[in-house]
């Protein structure tokens, strides 16, 4: 599925309704900004000081070895390439953050219209303004954004239009907490329906229909419950019944490019570091040369966040009276979150568009939980279907 999402460049962000009219700046956080450009400093500063010969000794094995340099020592790689590469990264660093830190949209809005304006990183400033009434609803969705190998989930209440251009920010997040609460009420303060993106489309659930849960809707005939007990297993998945609880885990690891990427950081991390581990002079180095030492802690951290990507799996624990979410890495689990039955107000196949995957989401009030972010469509739908069954049929 492809549908056009706006960029918004906060992590944190709230437009207050409270008191009119308002207005919220929406740029990236300084709690981001800062460290960034002390992470592209430190390497542009060490990549210098290491290329200016910095940490040059006078001597080394090799020259015990070859004290008339009958013997010449060249590594892989040349010293200078590798710097000036380290040192390009941390300007890159610098300059994106600059550059994304300049941009920002300013929201205005006064009960009835809404201005933006937007300055880009380039070029001059511009915006719009629209009435209130032409917006279509307040929606929520979900994004996920990465910091290397770590991913997080990204929770946006937006006012919606169908010219992506014209659809703006009034919460964002990083936390779950309330989340549901939240969108619901900018939905009545702007007395708009509450619209999710689900695999079957956008979704409008009424104002009035806001506070009821799952199993009113399926009462009043609002959700439909579609599951068939005699449909087979997906593949992806397996279900274990016990005497009191069912659950619902990932047989297998889950192929895409980030697990590809994976093996390829274990192979590469760990092959540089082996080599480096088995030469003479690698004790003497780490001792007494501080860039060797960072890159070899580097290196051990890649090949863990890769080893914690490949190895880590999502289960749904379902219970009498709750529903968990568990994270399994290895031999290891630790409960992620839960819901109780009677507070669940939605079961959805949610999308989004950064990563244009699918997820099954799992709502109340006061949070939203998520799972099988890397499974095929069909296997979510699955999922929701067993999940809605099992909240409202008993």
């Amino acid at each position: 599925m492809k549908f056009n999402a706006p960029d918004h460049f906060s992590h944190s962000f709230e437009l207050k309704l409270d008191t009119l009219p308002t207005k919220k700046s929406d740029r990236i956080a300084l709690s981001i900004l800062y460290p960034g450009l002390f992470f592209g400093a430190i390497l542009v500063l060490l990549g210098v000081y290491e290329l200016f010969n910095g940490f040059k000794h006078g001597s080394s094995a090799f020259d015990d070895i070859s004290p008339d340099a009958t013997v010449a020592f060249e590594p892989l790689i040349s010293p200078w390439l590798f710097d000036s590469v380290i040192i390009v990264i941390g300007l890159g660093i610098i300059f994106s953050l600059i550059l994304s830190y300049i941009r920002y949209k300013k929201i205005f809005f006064d009960g009835k219209t809404v201005e933006v304006v937007h300055r880009p990183a380039f070029g001059d400033k511009k915006g719009f303004k629209d009435k209130l009434e032409n917006y279509e609803g307040v929606r929520f969705r979900i994004e996920f954004f990465q910091f290397g190998f770590l991913n997080k989930n990204k929770y946006i209440i937006e006012l919606y239009h169908k010219n992506h251009n014209k659809t703006v920010p009034l919460y964002i997040s990083t936390s779950d907490k309330n989340i549901r609460r939240i969108w619901e009420y900018y939905a009545r303060q702007l007395k708009l329906p509450a619209l999710i993106m689900t695999d079957e489309g956008m979704a409008v659930r009424k104002v009035e229909d806001l506070d009821k849960s799952l199993r009113e809707l399926a009462a009043q005939g609002l959700v439909e419950n579609h599951y068939n007990s005699r449909a087979p297993l997906p593949p992806s998945l397996a279900l274990v019944r016990k005497r009191d609880k069912t659950v619902i885990k990932t047989r297998k690891i889950i192929w895409d490019a980030y697990n590809i990427i994976a093996w390829v950081a274990i192979f590469l991390f760990g092959g540089i570091l082996l080599a480096a581990s088995l030469s003479d002079e690698f004790g003497t180095e780490t001792g007494r040369n501080p860039f060797v030492l960072a890159a070899y802690i580097i290196g051990i951290l890649g090949i863990l966040a890769s080893v914690w990507v490949l190895f880590r799996k999502d289960k749904i624990v379902i219970k009498p009276h709750k529903i968990i979410i568990v994270h399994k890495f290895m031999l290891f689990s630790r409960k992620n979150n839960e819901l109780v039955k009677d507070d669940i107000e939605s079961i959805d196949v949610a999308f989004t568009p950064a990563t244009e995957r699918y997820f099954v989401a799992i709502s109340s009030d006061n949070k939203t939980m998520v799972f099988g972010k890397k499974l095929p469509i069909e296997d979510l739908r699955w999922v929701r279907q067993f999940l809605i069954n099992d909240v409202v049929s008993k």
